[in-house]
């Protein structure tokens, strides 16, 4: 992987004011959705469900920054996205779910 060696400081205030209402308005969104799913969803499934978030930021990251992922993380987010499937699978018939 290259490194960009930009810099992290320098920027103008208004860059920083961004930066900060990006990752607060990202948060709050994230934070949100995540309480409104477990209102319908059982916290069992919502929680596995979470573990796929870093691998579509992977797949996300190939057409909107030129990434390329190794061989290894491919598999990686593959294996997860089997475990994430597996848990609601496993759960249906058992009492109390659909």
């Amino acid at each position: 992987m290259g490194e960009l060696h930009q810099p992290l400081t320098g920027y103008s205030f208004f860059t920083y004011l961004n930066f900060l209402a990006m990752g607060v308005v990202s948060q709050s969104f994230g934070y949100l959705a995540l309480n409104y799913a477990l209102g319908y969803l059982l916290a069992s499934v919502v929680a596995p469900t979470m573990l796929g978030q870093p691998v579509v930021k992977a797949i996300l990251a190939g057409p909107l920054l030129d990434e390329t992922l190794s061989l290894w993380q491919v598999l990686g987010g593959l294996a997860v996205l089997a475990g994430v499937y597996a848990v609601p699978c496993s759960r249906k018939g058992k009492r109390g779910n659909p």
